[in-house]
């Protein structure tokens, strides 16, 4: 049982849980290489990560496990230089994770904007705000800002207003045919397990302040460790856009494991 993730404070309970039950936790820039080149037997990725491994080889997801965001959830962010009456560059960590492109796509579609993306790397908030007009944040970045910007946009609320539906934000997915039930009531058993250490992570956390506005945007509803059968109307408008721009080539199945079913997408708000 083998389990690879993004670390950072919103997948940390989850990692924590699966330890804890025995399974074998490897945090990785890139978790779906790892599903890919067969040394996690499941993942937990940004959720384009899912679309953008189209046809390499026979995935699903886990079934009702995911992050998914609304309104302000402080996961995902681009913070701007004050006084600006538009803008033109934005500063990422990475121009080719799967954030950035989520971010391209929301300006593009909803603000009418194609900004060019500056690779960042490691610098901070103000050296990002140096060479670009914006800052995209994401992950811990996002949650342990202390810059006090209040010249921003929350994603997950921009992406809300834009589609009607929740963000996807994490997505757990495996291979078919190599993940049994056994597997999967162990993933829903430590994500009920997750939500109950976010008081004592958030309490104990070196930056308990921001820890803590994390888990009170999880009490609010704001973050959820549950994908529901409604948040799959988010996901497929998420893989349309990603392919309509260009950032996948082809729409993926959005499916079940253990075998591959298809999953009963509910029709959209906006249709």
């Amino acid at each position: 049982m083998r389990f690879a993730y993004r670390k950072e404070l919103s997948t940390e309970p989850l990692a924590r849980a699966l330890a804890q039950r025995g399974w074998m936790v490897t945090a990785v820039e890139r978790p779906a290489d790892a599903l890919l080149d067969g040394s996690a037997d499941i993942v937990l990725t940004p959720a384009l990560d899912y679309a953008r491994n189209v046809g390499v080889v026979d995935y699903a997801l886990v079934p009702g496990v995911g992050i998914v965001t609304s309104g302000f959830a402080g996961v995902l962010k681009l913070v701007f230089n004050r006084g600006l009456g538009g803008f033109a560059t934005v500063a990422v960590k990475d121009t080719d994770a799967s954030d950035a492109l989520i971010a391209r796509i929301l300006l593009s579609e909803k603000h009418d904007i194609d900004p060019k993306l500056l690779r960042a790397g490691a610098r901070g908030l103000d050296e990002m705000l140096s060479i670009a007009d914006a800052a995209l944040l994401y992950g811990d970045d996002a949650v342990f800002d202390m810059s006090g910007n209040t010249s921003l946009l929350d994603l997950s609320d921009e992406w809300e207003d834009m589609t009607e539906s929740p963000l996807p934000y994490m997505l757990a997915w495996g291979r078919v045919g190599e993940v049994d039930d056994e597997l999967l009531a162990e993933m829903a058993a430590a994500r009920d397990m997750a939500v109950l250490m976010l008081p004592d992570l958030a309490a104990t956390h070196e930056h308990s302040a921001q820890a803590t506005a994390f888990y009170e945007r999880y009490l609010k509803g704001s973050i959820r460790y549950t994908l529901e059968q409604a948040d799959l109307v988010g996901l497929d408008a998420l893989f349309r856009y990603a392919f309509y721009y260009g950032v996948v080539s082809d729409v993926p199945a959005i499916k079940y494991l253990p075998e591959g079913e298809p999953a009963d997408i509910p029709e959209s708000p906006q249709e």
